[in-house]
């Protein structure tokens, strides 16, 4: 993947697994300790700027980020798959400054996604 390639890093194994509302708020509840629902948690393996990791998304969540931030479910699935790759590649979202970046770059992604799907799907 390009976009990896950018940032100097190869895929091992990305395993994406999308899962009900309620599963992922469990899971959000036993290793985050956080009690809200979310749209992706990763869990990441990485090593040596090779990408390994388990990724968890709810579409549920995803429809709903859709909606309040004026997207099509599909933008809004692409930016979380890209969320959690760009989260094992060190990229974080805590402050101002760090969600701005990690924005930047999920647009990109997406941005490059539909480059590379013009016209053939």
């Amino acid at each position: 993947m390009d976009f990896v390639r950018e940032y100097n890093y190869t895929i091992g194994k990305l395993s994406y697994n999308f899962v009900s509302k309620e599963e992922l708020l469990k899971m959000n509840q036993e290793y985050l300790n956080h009690d809200t629902h979310t749209d992706i948690i990763t869990f990441d393996y990485s090593s040596q700027k090779t990408l390994s990791a388990e990724i968890f998304i709810s579409m549920w969540a995803i429809r709903q980020s859709a909606k309040d931030e004026n997207q099509t479910t599909e933008n809004e699935t692409l930016r979380v798959i890209s969320h959690g790759v760009l989260h094992c590649m060190g990229l974080n979202d805590k402050n101002r400054e760090e969600k701005a970046m990690m924005r930047k770059s999920e647009n990109r992604f997406i941005e490059l996604f539909h480059v590379k799907q013009k016209k053939y799907v």
